[in-house]
């Protein structure tokens, strides 16, 4: 599952930072297309995370697992031959259902190999040697589309993707008994979300939902913009700032999964919210680009433990016949952050504008991780759930 993972977040490292300029210079699109392009991706997939968790807990990962990297592949080349921009988007659409089927179904089989004193270090062993995947990905990305073209990067993704399947291949995990059912039963229903959204999943998922709202929001979405544009930094300076928060973020998932296994989930959890505001704060102080590494790197470091602990949170608190479900409903809520956050963050700046707007969307998200210390405090420790 780790060399399969990283493979799938490498060939997604390849085309995720140049897809919005390819679909710009090749399909010369109208900046509502391309946004179109890129958000159709995330949409898809959020849509897909509840069902696909449903249904692996009705016919077991193995399944859907390979169907998700076959639908990567066929994806991946499309976006490759076509000349036509909607079958650009639905190719890309597809690639998130691909994507949502290993991301959803691997946290939760991943998590069902372990016991809870354990779970926390496997998942962020797991998603930090993923994470290392796509910067791996991302930095190889760049010097392909230089060296020949930005479609070579979609062909590349569907050589990495069918080394994907090939590993896939070799995971054990025999379909259970049980049925798909049809696609009405596995599609949430609100006595169904009852049954599995208690508190602590509940305040799980939301905490998740604010995080990656200022993820995308802020730092994916104004903080580019912020530095070149605001602090006047070059573009190789940037993608320091980039790295030094993604080398943050694989020591957040391995440190956080550790130490919550030790220490409890929720003090590590709370301790990352504290690391995420003053990352903010320092942020939004300093133009000193060696101070601004060092504020990216702890931030990064804060949402590696985000992304570490609470899945494990999930997992615990969930039976193990429901996980699936559990944390295709995190996904759910995971995605839905991505969605809205851009919107939200940059609605924010548009009303004050100029350098105070972007001091007032550093201080805004820092509140929005407060937030997420008193729900932290909803958060109940089970273990030995299986």
């Amino acid at each position: 599952m780790i060399v399969g993972g990283t493979l799938t977040m490498f060939a997604g490292g390849l085309v995720g930072p140049i897809f919005a300029p390819f679909v710009r210079r090749e399909f010369t699109a109208p900046v509502i297309l391309v946004g179109f392009a890129v958000s159709g991706y995330f949409v898809v997939r959020m849509l897909a995370e509840f069902p696909i968790g449903t249904l692996s807990d009705r016919i077991g990962p193995r399944t859907p697992l390979l169907v998700g990297r076959l639908f990567g592949i066929v994806g991946a080349i499309v976006c490759y031959q076509t000349g036509d921009i909607w079958m650009l988007i639905i190719a890309r659409a597809v690639w998130g259902v691909g994507d949502a089927s290993f991301f959803c179904i691997g946290m939760t089989y991943v998590s069902s190999l372990f016991p809870s004193e354990k779970r926390g270090r496997a998942l962020g062993l797991f998603q930090a040697v993923e994470m290392t995947g796509s910067f791996l990905g991302q930095t190889a990305g760049g010097f392909l589309a230089g060296a020949y073209g930005l479609r070579s990067n979609f062909l590349a993704s569907v050589i990495i993707g069918v080394a994907a399947l090939a590993i896939v291949l070799l995971v054990k995990g025999n379909d259970h008994v049980g049925s798909a059912g049809s696609l009405r039963s596995i599609l949430p229903s609100r006595v169904v979300l009852k049954s599995i959204l208690g508190r602590t999943i509940l305040a799980a998922c939301l905490i998740n939902l604010v995080c990656m709202a200022m993820n995308s929001g802020l730092m994916g979405t104004l903080f580019p913009l912020y530095a070149t544009e605001q602090l006047g930094l070059s573009l190789g300076v940037y993608g320091l700032l980039i790295s030094s928060s993604t080398i943050g973020n694989i020591s957040g998932n391995l440190i956080g999964g550790i130490a919550s296994d030790r220490f409890g989930r929720r003090k590590v959890l709370s301790a990352g919210f504290v690391v995420g505001v003053l990352s903010l704060v320092g942020l939004s102080f300093t133009s000193n680009w060696i101070a601004l590494l060092g504020f990216m790197f702890t931030n990064g470091f804060f949402w590696g433990i985000v992304y570490g602990v609470t899945p494990a949170f999930i997992a615990d608190s969930a039976s193990p016949e429901r996980r699936g479900m559990a944390i295709g409903t995190f996904r759910t809520f995971f995605d839905f952050g991505g969605v809205v956050g851009p919107l939200v963050y940059s609605g924010v700046f548009s009303i004050f504008g100029g350098a105070f707007g972007y001091q007032v969307v550093f201080y805004f998200g820092a509140a929005s991780l407060l937030l997420n210390l008193l729900l932290a405090s909803r958060l109940e420790e089970k273990k030995n759930l299986g």
